[in-house]
């Protein structure tokens, strides 16, 4: 009984000190009393539920703190703790949605973690319905359909919204969000009725004149705009919360307003009053903010996007590249604390539409000035929208690999547990029926464990270092002259496509388009040559044609005369293979005589700049190699040839053959670490707008998802199936296919196809790579020598000879310098030997 008592003295106490030291805070919340707060919560081990809900709390409190001090990172970090706390020890007693998940939800917003904030809102609106909590429903209908539409998913954002209105007829939010979601869509017509009803219950709503300045620069009338937003201003400052970033995004869109109507010294003096309300240290006679002010927040992105904008139609091209270069800083600040990939990959759009309009600046100062140093920028700057989400994965894996305290199997085990949830939940919102008990539970369940990851990784990625972003040309050029190789980019913009040529000797920055029209027809004659490779047939049912835009295509490409050629392309330019471009006009009708670019040049891919120079894994002695074939005998998926195909690979290197049944997930996942050749021959897809890419084994289909959760540490994936490099493309990240699934898990060197490939001459063209690859040791070069083998092999008819039974597959990874085999050593010595034999003899001859 003493015991018990004593206990809950020490109870009581613990709760007592917390609440003491959230009273000290509150009372004076300086960072240093911040530090101390959370330290002390830490420290806190107990587990009994007075003293958690204290600490839930206590995190609750901190985070609002952060959050009102602009510390948007921090504050995410100490709501997902009392988030974690409150549901994994099923705490209650506490109004956990309005004081943690709405403005969790709302931070993520903010700082444009757009899937993490979808599945917080998604989970109060759950914990709303099941606790009858009406309005805490509403709010997260509102706040859903404002993620939406940020995303441009205005039919989510609409269904969802008129959802709201059948539980909540009358509410103003969610019709003045519809109105919105209408603008969005472009139905003006349905917009002033809802306005005029919102007016008419609220007169004073800022938001409703926001939007009706927005329906009035639709229309032109720019007076009766600017006039609506300053009433929105005026009823923003009488306001008694102050809402500050309200009032300074009304600025913003009130200089935006002046720079749609060409008052562009207005326009930046507007923006300007936003500084003044975002950044606390901002002075009147700054015309942008220091560097050392500057915090990750979307306004403050918007408005040095527009100030640079500004500056770019004066003319001033230096302004205006700093206050982009800012606002790369400020987007770099908010991608770096980002954990899910979807949420990534929409601010690397950002990243790409703003590397246009700076390339644009470059470009002109490299014009005027043949300054190297517009280059090298150009060239960081065009590296950072190419391959960064999968570039930062591989690194922050293998990096926590290294780890011995056991976070890394958490971290994979977590991250699968995600990647089933998901698989179940598109699979239920995929019925006709959907069943939304169910779907409930996997919500919440999906947001438990995100959340548990995210803290995870929020742990442990400070002491992760991050990518290597910075790197000089000559580094480039050093790693060009020792490979014997001239490096291609390519940035493939809105208006604008920009190439960059590197070799030992040569640089050159190169505009390719010059107008809108020689624009579009450069994408058009790129979407014509890939649309060769949709059908075995098309190529051969008019040869003329395409032998005429293949070499089109490579002239419009620019691409220089090179024995080796490193090519790194973007956006559609993903889809070309390089290699089947023809170098000059021909007559021939014969596949094996046409000057193909593979006979001139063996081409090799990379990622991006920053890829090409951190990849350089040899391909070492004693390769071993796991085969899986599920071959799918005896359905009408079957593959014939894929037996041919994996024989051919077990004469060659140690092999494990996992075939038919044997080549099943579990299999697979067990045994990918104990091989360093992984080569899967099988069906995949490579997804649509409204599926994903998939891989198929003899059990299941693989998910790109599961695929993410992998590490892979093989020196070389090969993906014997077809579409394996397909998919959606997003811009500033590249295309979202099962070969970037394999790169994302840990594979940086990698064998794909770009289109639904031939079982039997795949199996041929494998053969071909793999006996190349026993002799050299080269996967770049085998490569080309497996095509060169394939076009000239005299059993093989014309029609079976062209670019599309051999030209499917690309190799993106570490480039290896052949070397001899054994047979060319002695071929060599036996002519070194006869050479210095007859040089012997001659000489003697002569004395003689």
């Amino acid at each position: 009984m003493l015991f018990s008592t004593l206990t809950a003295i020490s109870q009581q106490n613990s709760t007592d000190s917390i609440y003491k030291h959230l009273d000290v805070f509150l009372e004076n919340p300086s960072s240093q009393n911040s530090t101390t707060l959370a330290l002390f919560l830490e420290k806190s081990t107990t587990t009994k539920k007075e003293v958690l809900l204290a600490k839930a709390v206590a995190y609750c409190n901190l985070g609002y703190v952060e959050a009102e001090k602009n510390n948007y990172q921090s504050a995410i970090g100490f709501y997902e703790k009392a988030k974690q706390l409150y549901f994994f020890e099923n705490l209650n007693g506490y109004d956990i949605i309005e004081y943690c998940l709405k403005p969790l939800g709302n931070l993520y917003v903010k700082t444009q973690a757009f899937s993490e904030a979808e599945n917080t809102i998604k989970h109060y609106i759950v914990i709303a319905q099941e606790t009858k909590q009406l309005n805490q429903e509403v709010s997260g209908i509102v706040n859903l359909s404002i993620l939406y539409h940020n995303r441009g998913e205005f039919n989510k954002a609409g269904l969802i919204l008129k959802q709201g209105l059948q539980i909540a007829p009358n509410n103003t939010a969610l019709k003045l969000n519809l109105a919105t979601n209408y603008f969005g869509m472009g139905n003006y017509n349905l917009i002033k009725p809802l306005l005029n009803e919102v007016l008419a219950k609220a007169p004073k709503n800022p938001q409703a004149y926001q939007l009706l300045a927005q329906l009035y620069l639709s229309e032109k009338e720019y007076n009766k705009a600017i006039s609506a937003l300053k009433v929105a201003l005026t009823v923003f400052e009488n306001s008694p919360k102050g809402n500050k970033r309200a009032l300074a995004k009304t600025y913003l869109t009130l200089a935006d307003t002046y720079y749609v109507t060409n008052d562009i010294q207005k326009s930046i003096a507007t923006i300007q009053k936003t500084y003044s309300l975002l950044l606390p240290s901002y002075t009147k006679t700054q015309q942008f903010p220091y560097k050392k002010q500057l915090y990750a927040d979307t306004a403050l992105l918007d408005a040095l996007d527009l100030q640079a904008t500004a500056f770019t139609t004066l003319g001033e091209t230096d302004k205006a590249i700093e206050c982009f270069e800012m606002a790369a800083e400020v987007c770099d600040y908010l991608a770096i604390q980002l954990y899910s990939q979807e949420s990534k990959l929409i601010i690397q759009q950002q990243v790409k539409f703003r590397a246009e309009h700076l390339l644009d600046l470059y470009f002109e100062k490299y014009q005027k000035t043949k300054h190297p140093q517009w280059i090298e920028r150009a060239l960081q700057l065009e590296s950072t929208i190419k391959g960064r989400v999968v570039l930062d994965a591989i690194n922050y894996k293998n990096k926590l690999n290294k780890a011995e305290n056991g976070t890394f199997k958490l971290f994979n085990k977590q991250q699968n547990n995600l990647a089933v949830l998901h698989s179940q939940i598109l699979e239920i919102t995929s019925r006709q029926e959907i069943d939304y008990e169910k779907l409930k539970t996997l919500q919440k369940q999906y947001s438990n464990v995100l959340t548990r990851q995210r803290i995870l990784y929020d742990s442990t990625r400070r002491s992760v270092s991050t990518l290597k972003k910075q790197f000089f040309l000559t580094e480039i050029k050093t790693k060009a002259a020792e490979l014997n190789q001239t490096v291609v980019s390519y940035f493939v913009g809105g208006q604008t496509v920009y190439q960059f040529i590197i070799s030992a000797e040569n640089t050159a920055f190169v505009k390719l388009t010059n107008s809108k029209e020689t624009y579009e027809k450069f994408i058009e004659n790129i979407a014509a040559y890939n649309r060769f490779f949709n059908a075995a047939e098309t190529i051969n049912n008019d040869i003329s044609l395409f032998k005429k835009t293949a070499y089109t295509l490579l002239e419009q490409l620019n691409i220089p005369k090179a024995k080796k050629l490193l090519i790194i392309p973007d956006g559609i330019l993903s889809f070309v293979p390089f290699q089947t471009l023809i170098t000059k006009e021909t007559e021939t009708l014969m596949y094996e005589k046409m000057p193909f670019l593979v006979f001139e040049s063996e081409v090799s891919n990379a990622v991006s700049l920053l890829e090409y120079l951190k990849n350089d894994t040899p391909f070492i002695n004693g390769q071993t190699v796991l085969g899986i074939f599920p071959g799918f005998k005896n359905t009408p998926q079957e593959l014939e040839y894929s037996g041919l195909e994996a024989k051919t690979i077990a004469a060659l290197f140690p092999t494990k053959l996992l075939i038919e049944k044997q080549a099943n997930t579990t299999a697979f996942r067990e045994s990918t670490s104990s091989y360093s050749i992984l080569h899967i021959a099988t069906h995949a897809l490579g997804g649509t707008f409204t599926s994903e890419p998939s891989i198929l084994f003899s059990d299941s289909t693989l998910s790109i998802e599961s695929i993410y959760g992998l590490h892979l540490s093989n020196q070389l994936v090969v993906l014997s199936a077809c579409d394996t490099g397909i998919g959606k493309v997003v811009k500033g990240e590249g295309v979202q296919s099962l070969a970037r699934a394999f790169q994302y898990a840990g594979a940086p060197n990698i064998l794909f196809s770009l289109w639904q490939v031939n079982d039997k001459s795949t199996a041929f063209w494998m053969g071909y790579y793999y006996e190349n690859l026993k002799k050299t040791k080269s996967r770049n070069y085998s490569q080309q020598q497996a095509s060169l083998q394939y076009l000239t092999n005299e059993n093989i008819d014309n029609s079976r000879k062209s670019p599309y039974y051999w030209g499917a597959f690309v190799y993106y990874g570490a480039i290896d310098i052949p070397q001899p085999s054994f047979g060319v050593h002695w071929y060599l010595a036996g002519l070194v030997f006869l050479l210095i034999l007859g040089i012997l003899s001659w000489i003697y001859f002569i004395r003689k």
